[in-house]
Formats: C-alpha cells, sequence, structure tokens
C-alpha cells in the first residue's frame, strides 16, 4: 500500500480587472501595480480603498486613473493582501460598500 501526500502549493498572484460600479479596479501582477479609475460619466464620481489612495472622476478635475505599488516595491511575492472598497456618486448621494478583493502579490 501507498500513501501520498498533496501539499498546497501557494495561491499564486493573477492580473485582474474589476467593475465596482462606479468604477473599475486592475491590478498587474508582473509589475505589482494597481490602478483605480472612477468613471468619467454623470457627475461626480470617487472609489476609494484601504491602500492608501482612491480616485476622483474629472468633476473633481482628476482625469485618468491613480496607479501605485501595492505595499510599495519591498512586499515579496506571495504576500497575502485584503483590499477593500467603497464608492461614492453624486446622483447617489451616498457611499456605497463594494466589498473586499484578495489577492496575493
Amino acid at each position: 500500500m501507498t500513501a501520498s501526500v498533496v501539499l498546497a502549493q501557494p495561491a499564486s498572484a493573477a492580473d485582474y480587472r474589476w467593475n465596482v460600479g462606479d468604477g473599475v479596479i486592475t491590478y498587474t501582477d508582473s509589475s505589482n501595480t494597481l490602478c483605480i479609475h472612477a468613471y468619467d460619466t454623470e457627475g461626480a464620481r470617487q472609489v476609494d480603498t484601504n491602500l492608501f489612495w482612491d480616485d476622483k472622476n474629472y468633476y473633481y478635475g482628476d482625469r485618468g486613473a491613480s496607479c501605485g505599488i501595492v505595499g510599495g516595491r519591498e512586499v515579496p511575492e506571495g504576500t497575502r493582501i485584503v483590499m477593500y472598497v467603497r464608492s461614492y456618486w453624486g446622483e447617489r448621494g451616498t457611499w456605497v460598500s463594494r466589498g473586499s478583493k484578495t489577492f496575493y502579490r
């Protein structure tokens, strides 16, 4: 009789695109870059994360996405990162929690 043991491999990172209602968030693993973009339609929109940056649309005079290196360059491969997101739309007049996303650097 033989026995085999299966060891869990660390979760690998992957690129993704996440539509958060009032904008979109993209992550590029090869550069460890997270970009947040509030949609430039229908008035004031803002997307906010717990990862130290957010994005406001052109209504606030901010064009394009806000991008950054997640945790700085010193974050080792395989690090678990949890991002919480909320968004705002002026027509709605309230902030809405968009949940969380767990990913690995």
